[in-house]
């Protein structure tokens, strides 16, 4: 069985995720997955199942990011030896570079472990895009800059 305070840093590890692809922070980003990590984003157009942490760099510093990363909906649970994180994602596209301007959302299957240093780090991460909410167009100069989700 999971410790509680395992729970809380496996939840603080899929925070850290948002917070460094949200700042760029590439070396913090690297610092969550195990060397031989696999990413597979196949079902969000990744080309091919990025393997190791060089790959998994690559199509992340290349990628049309969201403005924010959000996961809720955070379930941990241990079978068959390992440990797997579900959880549910929601980004916005709502920066000027983004069209359409729309809310994405899914899924992440993720199996993470614990390091010698015990860190817990992703060790194979697995998103499925379930939905999107695309904006309606509208006048620019009706919302104040500081208020546009879209």
């Amino acid at each position: 069985m999971i410790e509680a305070l395992d729970l809380v840093l496996i939840h603080q590890l899929l925070g850290e995720y948002g917070y460094a692809i949200d700042t760029a922070n590439w070396t913090r980003f690297a610092a969550l997955f195990e060397p031989d990590a696999t990413l597979d984003y196949t079902g969000v157009r990744s080309r091919q199942v990025c393997a190791g942490i060089d790959e998994i760099l690559e199509y992340f510093r290349d990628a049309n990011h969201p403005a924010a990363h959000h996961v809720t909906n955070i379930v941990v649970v241990e079978a068959d030896g390992e440990v797997q994180v579900h959880s549910k994602f929601l980004v916005p596209y709502t920066r000027p570079t983004h069209s359409p301007h729309r809310w994405y959302g899914g899924d992440y299957v993720d199996t993470v472990v614990r390091g010698n240093d015990g860190a817990w780090r992703f060790s194979r991460k697995v998103c499925t895009p379930r939905w999107q909410f695309t904006a309606a167009p509208f006048d620019d100069n009706d919302i104040a800059e500081h208020r546009r989700t879209f």
